[in-house]
């Protein structure tokens, strides 16, 4: 299969956002918008950003929906190369100190958020240390067995989301481990609260604040981001002492918030991410 996605990502990386940019500028909007994906990002940009003229929130919505093709396309790379290869072509960390403590004695919780590819993303976390992490399963069970076994080098461990995956990531904490998650997507019912993020009461999720106030282990953000001069840049930033607090979820949805205005195209808007609305009951995604 790892030939496969070699095949699909023969490009670098460079060059194939190169490629996506071009044939982007001759792309009309009205195109786009026969796609369910590009659909959702407008819609999902429209409640974010609200002030938006609408001819503003088309061009927004087009690039996002663009830099959302080149994470697919950087997904597929990283199944398909080694894990020294995404270090080497990592051009730049940010506030690494955050993430390398002392000889790594100290438990560690890493949050996330879709910013550009999340495999990516964690293929770096796994080369530089062992953590213990939530996995959600994909739908075709080869592509599941092949992404899980990649997640899982160095000796990483996936554990699905649940009573028992969280009892896994607690005791790893108290062993003095790692553990990552992305909290941006809605969860399921039972693990999540409602605090806002973009200004809507939207349903959470719970667990990194919550196991940070449980096991009192350090919490940083981390996120992928792009540097067109640079190349990919990885970043840690410490949130507010707050997020220990019972109000932690809130200040996560707030430290997410702040760095997807600082690039909104960069976020991965094609998920359904307003879809619980403490105030809107209905749909909000139908037509």
């Amino acid at each position: 299969m790892k030939i496969i996605f070699y095949i699909f990502t023969i490009f670098p990386l460079r060059f194939a956002f190169q490629l996506w940019d071009y044939v982007f500028k001759v792309i009309p909007v009205y195109a786009l918008s026969f796609l369910p994906a590009f659909r959702i990002t407008k819609k999902n940009l429209s409640i974010a950003f609200s002030d938006l003229a609408e001819h503003e929130l088309d061009l927004l919505a087009k690039e996002s929906y663009k830099e959302t093709l080149k994470s697919f396309y950087e997904t597929l790379y990283t199944w398909s190369r080694s894990s020294k290869k995404i270090v080497q072509i990592t051009k730049k960390i940010n506030n690494r100190f955050l993430f390398n403590n002392s000889e790594q004695e100290t438990g560690l919780i890493i949050f996330a958020l879709h910013n550009r590819s999340i495999d990516f993303m964690l293929r770096w976390i796994s080369s530089q240390r062992s953590h213990t992490s939530l996995y959600k399963k994909i739908k075709s069970k080869p592509i599941d067995n092949f992404v899980k076994k990649l997640r899982q080098e160095g000796n990483c461990k996936m554990v699905e989301t649940g009573i028992g995956g969280v009892k896994t990531i607690l005791k790893s904490l108290e062993n003095n481990q790692m553990t990552c998650m992305a909290s941006d997507q809605v969860p399921a019912r039972g693990l999540g609260v409602y605090v806002k993020f973009f200004n809507h009461e939207c349903y959470s999720f719970a667990l990194a604040p919550n196991l940070a106030r449980k096991s009192k282990k350090p919490i940083v953000l981390a996120y992928l981001s792009y540097d067109r001069n640079l190349g990919h840049v990885m970043n840690f930033k410490k949130p507010s002492k707050e997020i220990y607090s019972e109000s932690g979820v809130q200040v996560m949805n707030d430290e997410m918030e702040s760095v997807i205005r600082q690039s909104p195209a960069e976020y991965s808007w094609e998920y359904k991410k307003f879809r619980r609305l403490l105030s809107v009951p209905k749909d909000i995604y139908k037509d």
